[in-house]
C-alpha cells in the first residue's frame, strides 16, 4: 500500500502528528543503534584489556617460575653431594685455616623426615687467632656440601692479644634414597624446605663475645 494514499486519508493536522510520529521513531532507532554499537564495542575492548592483562601476567609470572627452577636446581645440586666424615673434613679444613683441633665430640644423627639426617659434630678451639678462626669458618660454610654452622660461642682470653676459645657445632645434612615405591612422594618441596631448614641454622648461629 501506499504510504502517500494513506496519508491522505486524514486531515492535514493528523498528517503532522504521524510525521512528527515517524521522525521520533527514526531518532529513536538511530540512537538505538549507536547506544548498541558502542555498548558492543565497549565490551570488545573490556575482553582485549583482560586478555592483554593476563598475558603480561603470565609473562612476569615466567621470572618468578625461571627463579624458583633455579632455586631448585641449587637445592638439588647442594644435596647431591654427602659429606664426608666430619671429624676428618673439619680437621683438614682446620689445618689449612692454621687451627688445631684439641677435642671433638660426634653427636647422635637427628632424622628429620623420611629423606634427610643430620650429622654433628661439637668442636672446643683454643688459644685461636681472630682471623684464622674466620678462614675456618668460611671453609665450613662451602657450598660443595649441605654444611652449616648451627652453634657457635667465642670467648676472648683475657691475658692474651688476638687469643679466643671457640665452641662450636656444625651440622651436615644427608639426603636419602627412598624406595621406588616412595620416591615419587616427595620432590622438589621437600627439597626446598630442607634448604630453609640449613640455611635457618647457618643464620642463627649463637655468637657470644666475653
Amino acid at each position: 500500500m501506499n504510504l502517500g494514499k494513506v496519508l491522505e486519508r486524514f486531515d492535514t493536522r493528523e498528517q503532522r502528528m504521524l510525521r512528527a510520529l515517524g521522525l521520533v521513531f527514526v531518532i529513536v532507532a538511530v540512537l538505538a543503534i549507536g547506544f548498541g554499537s558502542q555498548y558492543v564495542v565497549s565490551e570488545s575492548r573490556d575482553k582485549v584489556e583482560a586478555l592483554r592483562n593476563a598475558i603480561s601476567e603470565i609473562t612476569s609470572s615466567q621470572a618468578s617460575i625461571a627463579k624458583a627452577d633455579q632455586r631448585r636446581q641449587i637445592v638439588t645440586q647442594r644435596y647431591s653431594r654427602v659429606a664426608p666424615p666430619l671429624a676428618a673434613l673439619l680437621d683438614g679444613l682446620a689445618k689449612e685455616s692454621g687451627i688445631e683441633i684439641p677435642e671433638s665430640q660426634d653427636r647422635p644423627v637427628v632424622p628429620h623426615g623420611k629423606r634427610y639426617e643430620e650429622r654433628a659434630i661439637r668442636l672446643q678451639l683454643r688459644k685461636v687467632a681472630l682471623g684464622n678462626l674466620a678462614r675456618f669458618l668460611e671453609k665450613i660454610e662451602q657450598p660443595s656440601y649441605a654444611l652449616v654452622l648451627s652453634k657457635l660461642n667465642i670467648r676472648k682470653r683475657l691475658t692474651e692479644p688476638d687469643s679466643y676459645d671457640v665452641e662450636l657445632i656444625a651440622s651436615a645434612y644427608d639426603r636419602k634414597e627412598l624406595p621406588k615405591g616412595e620416591a615419587g612422594g616427595e620432590g622438589g618441596k621437600g627439597d626446598s624446605d630442607k634448604s630453609n631448614s640449613a640455611d635457618k641454622a647457618g643464620s642463627e648461629k649463637g655468637k657470644e663475645s666475653q
